[in-house]
């Protein structure tokens, strides 16, 4: 089914928007908003919005009384919006969906109908009525699907956001933040300004970021098995204390480490392999950073294959123990990183 991207919508916003009927869907919530907000930016003057701008959400209004305001003519200007979000359409029946597609093709030039889906992922290409949903959307309108960016795109982007808060940063350091705090593009960019800010208009630092960012449980958890790795358990039991204070599930600890070193595991099998860790980190669509593999490639190079199987067995009991016991989590993990600093 046509999709366009955001690389395509966001030039279709530099010229004039022909199209009257829009669905967005994909699974970045915060850029389908930004888009819908440049979108009806577009559309309807700010200082007209009252009149000429209309929300309707969860379907808590029914499409006849929708496609009725659509019906009405913009107040003083050419083109009135109406965003309909999350409306259920995939629950509607065989006749509701005949005069659902009657209106959507009677709409006036003068009405800009988006329709907004803030679910990560739609079901289609199963014959579902998703499938013939979009179809209709796409035949009459355009269907922008906005999916989270990339790593790579992320972090050219924080390099020019940097030049406008008066500070810098590289594209390296900014792909370690990226790993620290997670890809969701909202995120980065709350934690990008508290360290544009701390930064003072100096270069930002892996520093900067290791005091001021907080950290995905994915990237604290990785701190620990880094740790544990170059022997600093002082260290690895201090992350532990900190997620503990965070009320982190056990559950995703244990999984998180356990993430860790199976990727530990992989690496020194393609160590023993002769494979560079670049080559490794291509191979399996790791993001190759100075955070990620190069930060344990050392350790891993040192640390004997049957000391990793070791890890993931004692990993593998913690899992079951703390799924199948009544053991604190505190106990349980602070025993846990005793016996992977052992094992290593």
């Amino acid at each position: 089914m046509p999709f366009i991207d955001e690389d395509k919508f966001n030039s279709m916003l530099k010229g004039e928007i022909k199209q009257n009927i829009f669905f967005f869907c994909g699974d970045d919530d915060y850029l389908k908003e930004f888009y819908c907000t440049k979108l009806t930016s577009k559309t309807v003057d700010e200082s007209l919005k009252f009149f000429n701008f209309h929300v309707y959400e969860d379907g808590d209004t029914a499409l006849d009384v929708i496609f009725a305001d659509a019906d009405n003519l913009p107040v003083m200007a050419e083109k009135t919006c109406l965003l309909v979000k999350n409306y259920p359409l995939d629950s509607l029946k065989s006749e509701e969906t005949k005069e659902f597609e009657h209106s959507l093709k009677n709409i006036p030039e003068s009405t800009v109908m988006i329709f907004y889906n803030s679910a990560s992922h739609i079901p289609t290409g199963k014959n579902t009525k998703w499938d013939n949903i979009i179809k209709l959307f796409s035949e009459l309108g355009t269907v922008v699907r906005i999916e989270h960016r990339t790593p790579h795109k992320t972090a050219k982007l924080l390099v020019s956001r940097a030049k406008e808060k008066g500070t810098s940063i590289d594209y390296e350091t900014a792909m370690y933040l990226i790993d620290c705090v997670g890809d969701d593009l909202q995120t980065v960019l709350n934690e990008f300004n508290k360290v544009c800010a701390f930064s003072c208009s100096e270069p930002v630092t892996g520093e900067m970021i290791d005091m001021t960012a907080v950290k995905s449980v994915e990237a604290s958890v990785f701190d620990i098995s880094a740790s544990i790795f170059s022997g600093d358990t002082d260290k690895a039991y201090k992350i532990l204390s900190e997620l503990l204070r965070q009320k982190t599930p056990a559950s995703s600890i244990i999984g998180a480490l356990a993430s860790a070193y199976v990727n530990a595991y992989r690496l020194k099998v393609a160590y023993n392999a002769d494979m560079r860790v670049e080559d490794f980190a291509s191979a399996f669509q790791y993001k190759e950073t100075k955070y990620t593999f190069n930060k344990i490639a050392p350790f891993v190079k040192k640390t004997k294959l049957s000391s990793l199987r070791q890890a993931l067995d004692i990993l593998s009991g913690a899992d079951v123990k703390s799924k199948s016991s009544r053991i604190s989590d505190e106990i349980l993990l602070t025993e846990l990183i005793s016996k992977l600093a052992s094992a290593v």
